[in-house]
């Protein structure tokens, strides 16, 4: 195994199950065809938020880990891949310690094609091997900040944007909202440094850049105000790496962050797609996907059908083939739908809200009622989020 040193300010109380759960759990499972097994994520980084609770660690973020296999031995099912995360969860509960497990089981040549993502980067600078070979992250390209995809940002402040929308009045009550507000807080500073080639690993380490970009750039060449973001980034960190400390965010906090995040959307969408400050936003993404190609048009939708099965899904057809015709991807589509419901949940009159609404519905690949509420279209749209781009690069 790997020395605990690697995440030396994580807890022994949680380093070592952790490390002893993913290697057991995975060794159990995989046998002679195991050839890696590698911790990445946030406890990787040692910037996990965890509290202690009733004599338990409870990690407040999943333990993530990538299992590499032998390129002879066959990738498991998705039964199978299930049954090795609640041996892992099974295993860490045994030690005390709270948390949801998510594994990426894949073969040498995973690492070997990785694209110039951020999950990509933070996994050659901050994975930790905890079995197997040592040098197996040497096989991820070695990318620089200014190699990293503008796309890849973009997604990332998008996907946080409609997680935080998946909050319900219960979730809120349990502070959910302010801790995913508090992640749409940090990753909106993690988009804006990709956008300007400024990246590190790590929630310290950009907060750092943050502070050099501040004082580097003109405030005319910023899209939000720095002088106001940069205190509440500062916040935020601090908030998602010692979680049992009171932090008060403000008034108005989850406001002005998802303002400030629909506003850095849309500027860097405008530099995607390379168009004017005065085209529309659903212009704009459509110049962008047909821009990318046909195939990768066509990739998202095929996931779709295969999502819902061939033959269940011919009713929708006619539906995706309009959408797709118009220049979206299942993906672009959902981000679409998502910037114009915030848009008319936030100006406007009733009846103009009622008729985004409906553009709103046009948009998902799987449509709820045409009478839905406001809250139901919501609850759609995030469960169209998750049922079409989680699982997929598409």
């Amino acid at each position: 195994m790997a020395e605990i040193e690697q995440i030396e300010y994580t807890p022994p109380s949680l380093a070592f199950p952790v490390e002893e759960g993913l290697v057991r759990a995975s060794r159990d499972t995989f046998g002679p065809t195991l050839r890696a097994v590698v911790l990445t994520g946030s406890l990787a980084r040692n910037e996990a938020s965890y509290v202690l609770r009733d004599g338990q660690t409870v990690l407040q973020s999943d333990v993530e880990a990538i299992v590499v296999l032998h390129d002879d031995a066959a990738l498991p099912s998705r039964a199978s891949a299930q049954a090795l995360r609640e041996l892992a969860q099974s295993y860490l509960a045994e030690r005390g310690v709270s948390v949801e497990v998510s594994f990426s089981v894949v073969h040498g040549g995973y690492l070997r094609h990785l694209p110039p993502h951020i999950y990509s980067y933070e996994l050659r600078s901050c994975g930790v091997v905890l079995y197997g070979e040592p040098s197996i992250l040497s096989l991820i390209p070695d990318y620089s900040a200014t190699d990293l995809s503008r796309e890849d940002a973009w997604r990332l402040l998008s996907n946080r944007l409609i997680e935080q929308m998946g909050s319900t009045e219960a979730a809120e009550a349990a502070g959910v909202l302010r801790y995913r507000t508090v992640k749409l807080c940090i990753d909106l500073a993690s988009s804006l440094l990709v956008f300007f080639g400024s990246f590190e690993a790590g929630y310290r380490a950009r907060l750092q850049c943050l502070e050099g970009l501040a004082l580097e750039k003109q405030a005319q060449e910023l899209p939000i105000p720095m002088e106001e973001f940069l205190p509440l980034v500062r916040l935020c960190t601090s908030v998602k790496l010692r979680p049992e400390d009171a932090v008060d965010l403000g008034e108005g906090f989850e406001g002005r962050v998802t303002r400030w995040a629909w506003h850095v959307w849309l500027w860097e969408l405008e530099r995607m797609s390379t168009s004017g400050n005065d085209v529309e936003a659903g212009q704009m993404i459509r110049t962008f996907g047909r821009r990318q190609g046909h195939q990768k048009l066509l990739r998202g939708w095929l996931y779709v059908v295969r999502r819902m099965g061939w033959l269940g899904s011919a009713r929708y057809w006619p539906g995706w083939s309009s959408i797709c015709a118009g220049g979206l991807t299942p993906r672009h589509a959902i981000y679409l739908a998502a910037y114009r419901w915030y848009d008319a949940c936030n100006g406007g009159t009733l009846r103009e809200l009622s008729k985004s609404i409906e553009a709103v519905r046009d948009l998902l690949p799987v449509k709820g009622s045409a009478t839905a509420s406001v809250s139901a279209m919501k609850e759609q749209l995030v469960w169209n989020y998750k049922e079409f781009t989680v699982e997929t690069r598409a």
